[in-house]
C-alpha cells in the first residue's frame, strides 16, 4: 500500500513539474530574448501549487525549474542554481503567507496587501541572489548582472501576483447566480477581442489604458479570481506584442507596470466590492434574522405577516405561537450559554417538525412563532401536534444533568374577517397561548372570538390598560384601616394601607384588580409605588405617633433590589422606621424561606417592624415562627370570620396566641366583623384586632395625588 502511495505521488509529480515546464518553455518562446522578461509562469504556478497543496510537492518547483534552464545551459551549475532559486522564492512565500494567515481567497484587504508586500519581498530575493551568483561567478558587468536581477525580480513578482490568485481563487466558485457568470464571460470575451485588436494596430502602447475599465468590471463580477483572469488576458496580449516585435527596456518595464497596475487596481476593487457586498448580506442577514438560531426574527415574521394579509381571502392561513414551558429551569440551573444552547438545538427540533413550507420565526427569548400557509383547523392542529411530539421526545443534556421541555401553543387564523393587520394576528395568537397556559401547559389552544377563555382574557388585559392608567393618572388611592388594641391598652394609632382603584367615582377594593396584576407581572411596581406613598405620608403628617402597614408580594420580596429600597425609604423622607411595618404573606415565607429569612433580619435590624400576614390560610406549621424574625402574626381572615360557630378555629387561634406569647410576638385578628367573634378573641388572648366592626377603611389623604408623584421606574434610589 505504501509502494502504491509512493508511485502516485511521484507520478503527480512528473505530471505537474511537465505541465509548468511546458508552460514555460510557451512562454519563453513568445519572449524571444526581451531586455526585460514579461513573465516567468512557473514561478507564479509553484508558489500556488505550495501555498494550496502544501510543502510536500516542493519537488515540483526545482524539478520544472532545473528543466526550464537546462535547454540554454546544459548539464552544468546554472540549471541546479535556478532551480534551488525558485524553490526558495515560493518556499519564502509559502512561509510569509502562512506565517501572516493570509486567507487563500485574498477576500481581505489585510490579506490583499500582506500577499502584494510578501510577494515582493520574496521574489526580491531571487532577484539578489542572481545578481550575486552572476557577479561572483559568471561576469563583472554590474550593469548586465544588475538587469538580469531586476528581470527576474519582476517576472517572478508579475507571475506570482497573477498565477497564484488565478489558480487558487477558481477553486471557489465566484458567481451568485448565471446571470453573473454570463456577464463576466461576456466580459473576457471583450478584453480578448478588444486587446487583440489594439495589439494589432499601429497605436497600441498608448491605446492599452482603454483595457482597464473592463479589469475594473470583471473584478467587480467575479471577484479577484475574475481580476487575476483579466491580468492572465492581459499578459498574453502583451506577449503577442512580444512576438511581432520585441520591445525596448523601457517598453517593457512599462508594460511590466502596467499588468501590475492592471492586476493590482482590480484586485482592490475586488475586495472592496466584495466586502461591501458581504457587510450588506451580513446586514440583511443580522435584519431578517435570528442571530442564535439562524430563523427568521420578529421583524421578518411581521413583513410575511403583512404579506399574507394583503393577499386577502380566498385562502386562509395559520399563525402558531409557541411558548416554551420550562425553559426558566435550565437558565437559573445550567446559566444563559446552556440555555442559548438549548434554544439552537430546540430550533434544529422545531424546524425538523413542521412542514418545510412553513415559516418558523424566533420573536425572543423562548418565543417562537410558525406561519402554516392555506391551512384549515385541522392542518394547523396537525403542525401543533408534530411539534409537541417532537418536544416530549427532546432531552437537553448538559453535563450529568438531564432536562425535558414543553411548549403551550396559540393557534389563530388569518386574514380575519373585515381586513387583519400583521399586530392583530400576533397579538390573537399571544392570546391563545397565554390561555394554553392557563390551562395547565403543554398544550395548544385555538383562538375563537366567542370563546369564553377568550372574552376573560379580553378582560383582563382591559383590565391592566385601565391599571395601568390609573397608576399614571391618579387613579390609584391610598386608604387606611385601623388595628386596634382590643384588650383595653392605649390607643395603637396603628393602620394597615389598602389600595384602592377610583374609577369614575366609583371605588374598587383590591381584591377586584390585584389577580390581574400579579398575573401581567405589575405586583412589583405596585408595591413600589404603595411604599413611596406612606412613605411620604408619614414624613409629612402631623401625626408623629402614626404607625402603617404595607402589604408586600411575593414577586417584590424576591427582588434584589427591594431591600436596598426600603431601609433608603427612612432617610430620605425623615422617618422613624418604628414607624413602618411590612406584611408578607405566609406562603411566600413557606416558598422562599432561606432567602426571606436573611432579607428579614437584615430589615429587622434597620427598625422595621414585620408582620406574618395571612397566618393559617396556607400549610405553615408553628414551627416557622422560630425562625422568622416577625414582629406580629396576622391571623387569617377566614379563621376568625368561623370563630363563633366553629370550635376547632378556637383551639386554632388559642395555640397560636400561647406560642406566639413565649416568642415575643403580639397576634393581630382579621375581620372582625361582630361583637361576639371580637369577645371570643378577647378571651383567648389576642391583643389586636381588625376589622369592619372596629373601623371602616377610608382615605389615607383625600387622593393618592395629593401626596405628590411617586418616581415609578426609581428602583433603588438612596438618600
Amino acid at each position: 500500500m505504501r509502494n502504491s502511495s509512493v508511485a502516485r505521488y511521484a507520478g503527480r509529480v512528473v505530471v505537474l513539474a511537465t505541465t509548468i515546464t511546458l508552460l514555460g518553455l510557451a512562454a519563453h518562446a513568445l519572449q524571444p530574448g526581451p531586455a526585460v522578461s514579461l513573465v516567468y509562469p512557473a514561478t507564479g504556478l509553484g508558489a500556488a501549487i505550495l501555498w494550496g497543496f502544501g510543502l510536500r510537492w516542493w519537488p515540483v518547483v526545482f524539478i520544472a525549474q532545473f528543466a526550464l534552464s537546462y535547454p540554454a545551459n546544459g548539464f552544468t551549475w546554472v540549471p541546479f542554481f535556478v532551480g534551488a532559486n525558485e524553490l526558495m522564492v515560493t518556499v519564502l512565500f509559502y512561509w510569509v503567507m502562512t506565517r501572516f494567515r493570509v486567507s487563500r481567497d485574498l477576500a481581505r484587504l489585510r490579506d490583499l496587501g500582506i500577499f502584494t508586500v510578501g510577494t515582493l519581498v520574496t521574489t526580491a530575493s531571487g532577484g539578489v541572489a542572481t545578481f550575486a551568483s552572476e557577479y561572483f561567478f559568471h561576469s563583472r558587468n554590474v550593469a548586465k548582472v544588475l538587469a538580469d536581477g531586476m528581470s527576474i525580480w519582476t517576472s517572478d513578482f508579475v507571475s506570482i501576483v497573477i498565477f497564484v490568485p488565478l489558480v487558487l481563487g477558481w477553486r471557489k466558485w465566484p458567481f451568485r447566480s448565471r446571470v453573473h457568470f454570463l456577464r463576466w464571460l461576456a466580459l473576457t470575451v471583450a478584453l480578448i477581442v478588444i486587446g487583440a485588436a489594439i495589439a494589432s494596430g499601429p497605436a497600441a502602447s498608448a491605446t492599452l489604458f482603454l483595457l482597464l475599465p473592463i479589469v475594473v468590471f470583471t473584478a467587480i463580477i467575479a471577484g479577484v479570481p475574475g481580476a487575476a483572469t483579466s491580468s492572465a488576458v492581459l499578459l498574453f496580449i502583451f506577449l503577442g506584442m512580444h512576438v511581432e516585435n520585441s520591445p525596448s527596456s523601457i517598453d517593457g518595464i512599462i508594460r511590466i507596470v502596467f499588468v501590475g497596475t492592471a492586476a493590482g487596481t482590480g484586485y482592490v476593487l475586488a475586495v472592496v466590492w466584495g466586502e461591501r457586498e458581504q457587510n450588506a448580506r451580513r446586514l440583511h442577514e443580522l435584519a431578517h434574522h435570528d442571530p442564535l438560531t439562524g430563523m427568521y426574527n420578529r421583524h421578518e415574521l411581521e413583513l410575511r405577516l403583512d404579506a399574507a394579509v394583503s393577499a386577502g381571502p380566498p385562502s386562509s392561513h395559520a399563525l402558531l405561537y409557541l411558548d416554551l414551558d420550562q425553559f426558566k429551569l435550565v437558565n437559573d440551573t445550567c446559566g444563559h450559554i446552556a440555555g442559548d444552547w438549548m434554544l439552537q438545538e430546540l430550533a434544529t427540533e422545531l424546524q425538523n417538525a413542521v412542514p418545510k413550507s412553513a415559516k418558523l420565526a424566533r420573536l425572543g427569548g423562548d418565543e417562537f412563532a410558525c406561519i402554516v400557509l392555506d391551512a384549515s383547523k385541522d392542518d394547523a392542529t396537525a403542525v401543533a401536534n408534530a411539534i409537541h411530539d417532537a418536544l416530549n421526545r427532546y432531552r437537553f443534556r448538559f453535563g450529568s444533568m438531564s432536562f425535558s421541555v414543553g411548549v403551550s401553543i396559540g393557534i389563530t387564523f388569518f386574514p380575519a374577517e373585515g381586513g387583519d393587520t400583521a399586530d392583530a394576528v400576533l397579538g390573537r395568537a399571544d392570546i391563545a397561548c397565554y390561555v394554553a397556559k392557563e390551562n395547565g401547559r403543554h398544550r395548544s389552544h385555538v383562538y375563537l372570538p366567542r370563546d369564553e377563555a377568550m372574552l376573560r382574557w379580553h378582560s383582563s388585559i382591559q383590565q391592566v390598560s385601565q391599571l395601568e392608567m390609573a397608576m399614571q393618572n391618579g387613579g390609584l388611592e391610598l386608604w387606611r384601616q385601623s388595628i386596634l388594641d382590643i384588650v383595653g391598652g392605649p390607643p395603637a394609632n396603628f393602620s394597615e394601607v389598602l389600595l384602592r382603584l377610583n374609577e369614575n367615582g366609583v371605588v374598587r377594593t383590591s381584591a377586584e384588580f390585584l389577580p390581574v396584576a400579579q398575573r401581567f407581572g405589575l405586583m412589583d411596581r405596585l408595591d413600589r409605588w404603595v411604599l413611596e406613598g406612606s412613605a411620604r405620608h408619614l414624613a409629612e403628617t402631623d401625626d408623629r405617633e402614626l404607625r402603617l402597614s404595607v402589604n408586600v408580594s411575593g414577586s417584590t420580596l424576591n427582588d434584589p433590589s427591594f431591600y436596598e429600597t426600603v431601609i433608603a425609604l427612612p432617610e430620605r423622607y425623615g422617618f422613624d422606621p418604628r414607624r413602618l411595618c411590612l406584611e408578607v404573606t405566609e406562603s411566600v415565607m413557606i416558598h422562599r424561606l432561606r432567602q426571606a429569612v436573611e432579607a428579614m433580619k437584615g430589615l429587622r435590624a434597620r427598625g422595621f417592624d414585620l408582620a406574618l400576614d395571612d397566618f393559617g390560610a396556607g400549610v405553615a406549621s408553628f414551627a416557622y415562627l422560630n425562625e422568622l424574625p416577625v414582629t406580629y402574626v396576622k391571623i387569617d381572615g377566614r379563621i376568625v370570620q368561623q370563630l363563633p360557630t366553629d370550635p376547632a378555629s378556637e383551639v386554632i387561634i388559642g395555640s397560636l396566641v400561647r406560642l406566639a406569647r413565649l416568642r415575643n410576638i403580639e397576634c393581630i385578628a382579621e375581620w372582625v366583623e361582630s361583637e361576639e367573634t371580637l369577645e371570643r378573641l378577647r378571651i383567648l388572648g389576642v391583643r389586636y384586632g381588625q376589622g369592619f366592626h372596629l373601623d371602616m377603611p377610608s382615605p389615607l389623604q383625600n387622593r393618592v395625588s395629593a401626596v405628590g408623584p411617586i418616581d415609578l421606574a426609581s428602583r433603588t434610589r438612596s438618600a
